[in-house]
């Protein structure tokens, strides 16, 4: 049977969250909560339970972000079969939630990202994933410290660590849903030079600095390049910038004149006339194609 966690049976009257470290129970105790919950794994090895019957191996530096009326559970495993699994819960209320809502409508990178626009229409999910750098593990064990010695900046400091959380978490789940894709030629150098460009596209980027990048000198690592790509330079760059304009474009409501300027067009009427030839149809025209 689902048991429900109110409000009541955690928070503070005067706290919109509350952080906490948990042993896990070693049987089955499927609930839910009128609140979100991040329930990261510091330390051990155990199971996570889904209401419709799936389980999952679930271990240290992973964790589940639930949504309120989710159901689930984390179960340690039986004492012949390890040890428990200590958790830290970090719970939200949904008012607090709304705040927090509001510094993401500011991170309008976010705007397309699928989980985020999850939160924003609270869709009920819970979604299991894991903290490869750490950095979830170090904004949780901050806003805990914050939590349990309360002191002068603590509220800001959890939520500053709160809304790092959120925008951790969804690009997370971003990559979950797609690895990117990034052409690779099987040749070092060249990819090298590839994940450089895909990162950044909306700089400067010139000939001579990308030859200094690979110690190579420019007229040489030109021909290098259209050798094992079939492309010159020039052209794999602007190939690169227009399918990020087309991204933006078909996903977000970011201005033209904005994604000129992220996909590093210093002249509107360059990206309108460069968009135009590798595309066939003007940035507008393609953006209502998708409307």
């Amino acid at each position: 049977m689902t048991k429900k966690f109110l409000m009541k049976d955690y928070f503070e009257d005067d706290k919109p969250y509350f952080i906490d470290f948990f042993l896990e129970h070693r049987e089955i105790n499927m609930h839910s909560h009128e609140f979100w919950e991040i329930s990261y794994v510091f330390e051990g090895r155990g199971t996570h339970c889904y209401e419709d019957g799936r389980t999952e191996t679930i271990k240290e530096g992973e964790f589940i972000f639930i949504s309120p009326e989710a159901s689930h559970c984390i179960v340690s495993p039986p004492p012949d079969k390890g040890s428990w699994v200590r958790v830290c819960n970090f719970l939200i209320s949904n008012e607090y939630m709304d705040v927090l809502l509001g510094y993401l409508k500011q991170a309008r990178e976010l705007d397309e990202y699928i989980l985020r626009n999850m939160i924003f229409e609270n869709k009920t999910f819970c979604i299991h994933l894991s903290d490869d750098s750490g950095s979830v593990n170090n904004l949780i064990m901050t806003a805990a410290h914050e939590y349990k010695h309360f002191s002068d900046c603590s509220d800001k400091i959890i939520e500053n660590s709160a809304v790092s959380l959120l925008m951790y978490i969804i690009r997370l789940y971003e990559k979950t849903l797609k690895k990117e894709t990034v052409t690779t030629t099987k040749n070092e150098v060249i990819d090298d030079l590839i994940r450089y460009i895909n990162s950044n596209f909306g700089s400067n980027i010139t000939l001579d600095y990308l030859a200094a990048y690979v110690h190579l000198s420019p007229a040489y690592l030109s021909r290098y390049f259209k050798k094992h790509t079939g492309k010159n330079i020039s052209e794999f760059i602007t190939e690169t910038r227009i399918e990020k304009a087309k991204y933006r474009l078909r996903t977000s409501n970011w201005t033209i004149h904005d994604i000129c300027e992220y996909c590093g067009y210093g002249s509107i009427a360059n990206f309108h006339k460069v968009f135009k030839k590798t595309v066939g149809m003007s940035a507008g025209e393609y953006r209502k194609s998708f409307s």
